[in-house]
């Protein structure tokens, strides 16, 4: 199981901060095909730590993505097979304050 951050996102980057494996990533920031962090399902270990710091409360465990979010279970894992992926950000210039 792994968590996925919905387009509820609003980038303020605390998830990445907290992630014991380091598999939450921003999208680049103004590329509008990857808007959102996004967490890797084949590194997340689904220890939940990103969960209670997220202030707009859009991390779930992918088997409680809302309905109306269940799109982003499938970006959230395009992120990584055909998206950017991992690449080397500073958090600060990608996070929204």
């Amino acid at each position: 199981m792994t968590h996925v951050i919905t387009s509820l996102c609003t980038r303020k980057g605390d998830c990445v901060e907290v992630c014991p494996v380091e598999c939450i990533v921003p999208g680049p920031k103004g590329n509008p095909d990857w808007p959102l962090f996004y967490i890797d399902p084949d590194t997340c270990i689904d220890c939940g730590a990103c969960v209670p710091v997220c202030p707009p409360e859009a991390i779930f465990p992918e088997a409680d993505v809302p309905p109306e979010y269940q799109e982003d279970i499938a970006k959230n894992r395009e992120y990584f097979t055909k998206g950017p992926g991992y690449w080397k950000f500073d958090l600060e210039k990608e996070r929204v304050r």
